[in-house]
This record gives C-alpha cells, structure tokens and sequence, in this order.
C-alpha cells in the first residue's frame, strides 16, 4: 500500500489518562500516556506500508519521540475543536500526495508493526474500522482517500464512523483485530496490561517504576 500516511493525536501527557487517578499519581499517569505513545510510534515506524507519520499535538515534551519516529508535528490552534484539527491535518496530508490515511490512538502499548501491517493489508480502499471492545469507539480508523468521511470520535463511534460512509455512499467494513481491540484507559485495562507476556516500553516502564509490583499486592 503506497503513500500510507499515520496521523496519531497525542493528548497533553500531564492531563491525560485522569480515569487512572487513584490507582496511579497524576505524575504516573503522565508518564503512562508518554511511553505508551513511544510503543504506538515504534510500531509505525517500523511498519513497511506505512511511508509517513503525522502527529497532532501540543505536547510540549514531544521533540524526542517525534524524532525518533521521524514523525511531523502538526499542533492544535488555540480553541480549534478536536475533529476540526484531524480533518485539516487529513487535509494537509491529501494535498502532500498521500492516498491512504491510518489514524490511530496512543493508549494501544501492545500494537505491532505486524498488526498494523495486517490491517493495511486487509484494506481495499474505502472505510475500515476497528472498533474498541469496551465502548464501540475507533481505535483505528483506515481511509482511502484521507478526510473521505468526517471524524466522529467518542462512544460509539466506530458504528458512526461505518454509518457516516454509508450515507456517502463509501465502501466500508469492520476489523476485528484483537491488537486493536483494548485500549488502556482504566483501572481494569492497566491490570490487563500488566499481565501481557510482550517486550514493549509501557510494560518495562510500569515494571521499573515498581507500579507493576504494586498493582500486584493489592
């Protein structure tokens, strides 16, 4: 698949992930959104199809992980909505010569190049989704050309997504890729994650810290 650009939103690390406040310090869950988006980037990376990586974010501890990822940073304009901000990078990115378009989040820690690679693959154009487990939400959002239907994050918006092609008239289907399936925003998923028998920067973080450790005393 030629001209497959990544877009990866990034929270701000020191508001992020505030449902895990409680089990983790504001301080933790900073650094949880910080080496989760260093796995999620890596794994782009490292993906063959994959020519290109679009980050949006106003994060201001991003230079290192943008670097080495060889990513692009778009920021947010100050008060620009969410979905405004994805569709003008979509935009931008169209008008540079990319014709397919992975948006992905970083709370997916356990992704792979090879998982990614699968879901490029399995894409004939058009719409594909791969709707998160728990809520119905997008934890991948697959599009030929970028920006061909708008962008409907939240609960189920993996079903909004498929309707939206839908009414324009616009191939579309589901994947289910267990990679894609979970991603890491509760108390629950953090004690999943710790359980994962795989080499990832989240889980060797979470091990280090003595979170890991913790988690499992309780």
């Amino acid at each position: 698949m030629p001209a497959a650009w990544a877009l990866v939103p990034v929270k701000r690390f020191e508001v992020a992930k505030t449902r895990l406040e409680g089990l983790l310090t504001r301080r933790e869950c900073a650094r949880l959104a910080e080496e989760m988006a260093r796995d999620v980037l890596r794994a782009l990376k490292a993906t063959p199809d994959i020519s290109g990586i679009a980050i949006l974010s106003n994060e201001p501890r991003l230079g290192a992980l943008a670097e080495a990822a060889t990513a692009r940073v778009w920021a947010e304009a100050a008060g620009e909505d969410y979905r405004a901000a994805l569709s003008r990078v979509a935009a931008g990115l169209a008008e540079q010569g990319a014709r397919h378009l992975l948006v992905v989040p970083t709370d997916l820690p356990t992704l792979s190049s090879s998982d990614i690679q699968q879901l490029l693959q399995s894409h004939p154009g058009g719409v594909t989704v791969c709707p998160a487990a728990r809520d119905g939400g997008t934890n991948a959002l697959l599009m030929s050309p970028p920006g061909v239907i708008p962008f409907l994050y939240g609960p189920e918006s993996a079903r909004r997504h498929l309707d939206a092609a839908a009414a324009a008239g616009i191939d579309a289907r589901k994947a289910r890729l267990p990679a894609f399936a979970r991603d890491v925003d509760t108390p629950d998923d953090v004690n999943w994650l710790i359980g994962q028998r795989i080499a990832c920067a989240t889980l060797a973080w979470l091990k280090a810290s003595g979170i890991t450790g913790r988690l499992r005393n309780q």
